[in-house]
């Protein structure tokens, strides 16, 4: 299994996903809500880098065509964390990720490469 490139990111943001939750209305006109699970799932994750150099940012481009975009599940390196105090209070540290839309990319001068990439949870 492929590990995302031992990046440290400019900066993260977290979402904590949902929990399986499916509300049904009643008879009377009330909802009854079902919980189907106690784990939630979902988890979104955006990383920012900034300035990146050209093999850097290839390093992110060939790990995402490796992974067929969204398809393929894989680990965060310890890299991916740098600068959070302890992820496991977030997700499990066997959580998989999958891209959940294409690295964007902002070209600047000198040759470096600012990329945002939004990850999901896969179970």
């Amino acid at each position: 299994m492929a590990t995302f490139p031992a990046l440290r990111p400019a900066s993260r943001s977290y979402s904590m996903g949902i929990f399986p939750i499916t509300v049904e209305t009643g008879f009377g006109g009330g909802s009854t809500r079902f919980l189907h699970g106690t784990t939630n799932s979902g988890h979104t994750l955006n990383l920012g880098f900034e300035n990146l150099t050209q093999s850097e940012a290839g390093l992110i481009r060939t790990h995402y065509r490796l992974q067929d975009g969204g398809h393929v599940a894989f680990a965060l390196s310890s890299d991916a964390w740098a600068g959070h105090t302890s992820p496991t209070d977030l997700v499990p540290t066997t959580t998989l990720w999958c891209y959940d839309a294409q690295p964007q990319e902002t070209h600047k001068s000198g040759g470096y490469i600012d990329m945002t990439i939004t990850l999901r949870s896969v179970i």
